[in-house]
This record gives structure tokens, sequence and C-alpha cells, in this order.
């Protein structure tokens, strides 16, 4: 690339990378509205389109493209691209985005321009090892999940000869990390890529509610990835993958309650869902709740759950009790919810009486 000529093209001629790791969670990787939307939400153009306006584009970092027939395709600098042709007309906003865009064209102090620096490739294999040190060593970072799509183009274009462990190695190198993260990174790819092509199992989730970095981070804990069927974090093959423990583990991080919240709620609740798959009891709970604080109560068997839950009742209860001193004045909602708790906890004791009895 150093000794390639930079020439204008008019950006007219030049089309979005349907291929760009970025755009793997679209329905229609060839839809320039559906590409635009994608930068528009995630891709901060609005403010690359601002600084375009008033300062102009810079011309010293041209966009990297390939010839395709008559036209170009980029594949880097998708951004950069969207930005240009939405400044210059060329392309629509979305409805929602209309507003907005149409306000910073009007105030663009520069006029926007039709034809941008570019460096033609021959094809996109002579690109792709710079988007690694671009958009994973350098400093325009890629999410991770374009991160392991990004690997798997690598994979497949550069090293399918090779087995898997000197795949690994060599992947390593290119993006300058370790062989174990990049074959967990794929190997989260392979089971996002399972779980899309089953239609998420049928549970109430798109693409968009999907973070994959979960399902990379879930793999760290050995318990979770042997109770999915994998041998290890970094099995890519999955010849024992069990996909009905995979749709668990889709419907507990990903489906959504009405308030959007999911179960396993955050990612350092990982620890926690790792213990209970290794229950039945905890996951015949968790099936039956959807309360994952509960499930794990059970990781040590139903009887210290009881216990466990007892203990935590009582020290509620003491809690109570010196609060009534402090709380002034006592009133009839307070009476009524003291009944309640009362007649609670003697049906509890009662309960296990009368199973001590029998």
């Amino acid at each position: 690339m150093p000794n390639q000529k930079v020439e204008l093209i008019d950006t007219d001629q030049i089309d979005f990378d349907p291929e760009n790791p970025r755009f793997y969670r679209l329905n229609n990787a060839h839809s320039v509205s559906a590409v635009i939307e994608e930068m528009l939400d995630d891709e901060s153009v609005q403010d690359l389109m601002l600084s375009i306006g008033q300062k102009g584009y810079f011309p010293g970092e041209p966009l990297l493209v390939i010839k395709e027939g008559n036209r170009y395709t980029v594949i880097e600098g998708n951004r950069r691209l969207a930005a240009v042709k939405l400044l210059n007309g060329e392309v629509s906003p979305p409805s929602r985005r209309k507003n907005s865009i149409v306000t910073i064209q009007s105030e663009a102090a520069v006029t926007p321009p039709k034809q941008l620096p570019c460096l033609i490739n021959e094809n996109r294999r002579d690109v792709l090892r710079y988007l690694g040190y671009r958009h994973i060593t350098g400093i325009k970072e890629w999410d991770s999940l374009s991160k392991a799509k990004y690997l798997a183009q690598l994979r497949e274009e550069f090293y399918a000869d090779l087995d898997d462990a000197a795949q690994m190695r060599s992947l390593s190198k290119d993006i300058g990390s370790r062989p174990d993260y990049v074959a967990q990174l794929l190997t989260a790819l392979k089971l996002y890529i399972r779980a899309e092509d089953k239609n998420f199992f049928g549970l109430p989730i798109e693409s968009k509610d999907v973070e994959f970095s979960l399902i990379t981070t879930a793999l760290s804990y050995n318990d979770i990835s042997n109770w999915l069927g994998l041998e290890s974090r970094k099995d890519i093959s999955m010849p024992a993958l069990k996909e009905e423990n995979l749709k668990r583990a889709f419907a507990w991080m990903f489906s959504k309650d009405q308030q959007g919240n999911t179960i396993l709620g955050e990612s350092r609740k990982l620890k926690d869902l790792a213990a209970v798959v290794q229950s039945t009891d905890a996951i015949e709970v968790l099936e039956e709740t959807g309360r994952l604080s509960e499930a794990y109560l059970y990781t040590d068997g139903p009887q210290m759950a009881l216990e466990n839950a007892l203990d935590q009742a009582i020290k509620n209860t003491r809690i109570v009790w010196n609060m009534l001193p402090k709380t002034k004045p006592l009133t009839s909602g307070h009476l009524d919810k003291a009944i309640d708790l009362f007649d609670e906890i003697k049906s509890i004791r009662n309960h296990i009486r009368e199973k001590l009895e029998d």
C-alpha cells in the first residue's frame, strides 16, 4: 500500500462494503438505507458530519477500496463515506434522523466533497490484515463481535489449510494477542451463529438484543462451557454442543421482560449463573421463577437453600424489630403488614412441624 497512488473517485461510484464485520448484525448489509441507519446509530457519523461540514474533509487519510466491475467498494472508510454521502445529499437518512441531518447540512460552512481520495487495491485480501491493525490493535477499536467476525474472515482467507492450533497462533500474531483469546472469540462467534441460524430458538430475541461480549465472558467460566457441552472455552468445532442448554443460556442472558430486564441482569452475575448450571435443582428454580438470586440459593441443594433462606428471614425480622423504636408514628398499614408476616411465618412453622411429625 505505501507505493500506491491516491486517486480521487466520485462518491456516487463508491459502495459500502456488505462484508464489513461491523455490519454483521444487519438483516441486509447490501441495503444502503440499513447501513446508513446502523452508522447513525452506532458509529458517531453525525459527529463526523459536523467536523467535515465545518472544517472540510481531511485528504491525508484516503479510503481503501477495491474495484468491482465499473464501481468501487470501500473496505476501510465506511464511516467517512457515510458522512460525506449524507452531507452532499447523495443518500437520505432514516425519517427519525431527518431533522438533525438537515440541520447539519444547512449549517455546513464548507461545501461537502463529491469526490474522495482513495487507494485502489486489487482484492479484499490485500486490505484484511491492515484492518486488524487499525481496528483490533489500533486506535479505532471494534466491538467484540466485529473482532470475531474479522478473525473468522482472516482464518478462512489465509489459514484454512492449517490445523486449529496453528490457525490460532497465526491469528494471534496478526492481531497482537494470545491464541487462547482468539480461540475464545471464535468459539463465542460459533455459538452466536448457531443461535442466529436457529432464529434464536424461537425466543423473543433479535440480533441487536445480543450483547456478544457476554457470550465471550461466559465462556471464561468452565462450569458454563462444560454445561454447554464444550471441552473448553476454545472448543471452536463444538462437536458435543448441547443446543437445549444454549437456548436456555440465550433466554437467561438476552430475553427481556416488559421492563427491559433480563434474568442475568449484569455480567458480574455470570459467576452466580456458573454455579446455578451445576445444580439440577437450581436450574429448575431458575426456569420456574426467572430469579437468578433465588436459584442461586439452591446451588448447595434444597436443604441448605432452605436453611440459608430461614437465616436471612431471621436477620430481616431483627432489622424490622430494631426499626420499630425509631419509626414514629406507626400506622395501620404497618400493622397489616406485620399481621401478614406473622401469618406467613406461622404457616412455615406449621408446615415444617407437620412434616417432622409424619
